[in-house]
């Protein structure tokens, strides 16, 4: 064998195996959190919600009077699933809500998906919300839609600013939160809207407003999973009460 076709063979077969490392290093990267079984039985219809899958993800519809709708984006490199046990416990305080299932499972690479979800029901009064990364993906499709009456921000601070808005904002906290960086929460506080409700959950960790388990850098929670799951629901239960009914 000549050196030349020496020189091509190692060259092509090193080509190959890097396109190959990178493919494996791509899929390890983006490999998403699961949703666990909880979460993928709350996906199931009944008497008071029934659940149905949509071209963009799931909408829940409760039995009944609806009183508005709310889109909801999930946090990066999680599966949408994971957060319906919060979404269909929202759902049944007289919420049509839609669970947006973005590509790669990062709500930055379809940032408008929530349109889909309310051109399906335009006549309600809606928000837009979202858990982490989704939660700034919200902010910032709230930020360019005049349409959208309120904001639900879960473990999330905005990415533009927004304080001179007066758009009704939820920012819900966990206690034992330990992915959110201290520093960068606190330099993002003047960026939310002027009348922006925070509160904060006790005992609850980052991974907790979902049902995929453990994340990495976060702290382990001291509040059960469906404590916490009621707790997150209750409180933005009540807050889109209050901003969906206002004209």
């Amino acid at each position: 064998m000549s050196k030349y076709r020496v020189f091509w063979l190692v060259f092509f077969g090193g080509l190959l195996l890097f396109a190959g490392a990178m493919v494996w290093y791509t899929r390890q990267a983006l490999k998403p959190y699961p949703a666990h079984a909880a979460a993928l039985q709350a996906l199931q219809s009944d008497a008071k919600v029934q659940v149905r899958a949509t071209p963009f993800g799931w909408v829940f519809v409760p039995q009944g009077p609806i009183k508005g709708g709310l889109a909801f984006y999930p946090g990066g490199l999680v599966e949408p699933q994971a957060y319906a046990p919060v979404l269909r416990r929202i759902a049944q305080g007289g919420y049509r809500v839609a669970l947006l299932q973005v590509r790669f499972n990062l709500a930055v690479t379809e940032q408008g998906k929530a349109r889909q979800a309310i051109a399906e029901a335009p006549d309600l009064p809606w928000a837009v919300g979202g858990h982490s990364l989704g939660g700034v993906v919200a902010s910032n499709f709230a930020d360019s839609n005049q349409s959208v009456r309120a904001l639900v921000m879960w473990a999330a601070y905005p990415q533009n600013d927004l304080s001179g808005k007066t758009l009704p904002t939820l920012a819900l906290f966990a206690e034992k939160d330990g992915v959110i960086r201290q520093e960068q929460l606190e330099a993002s506080q003047p960026k939310f809207p002027k009348n922006t409700e925070r509160q904060t959950i006790p005992g609850l960790n980052h991974a907790g407003f979902g049902a995929y388990g453990p994340q990495r850098g976060d702290s382990p929670a001291t509040i059960a999973p469906e404590a916490g799951w009621e707790e997150i629901a209750r409180r933005t239960r009540a807050f889109l009460d209050q901003a969906l009914s206002q004209p």
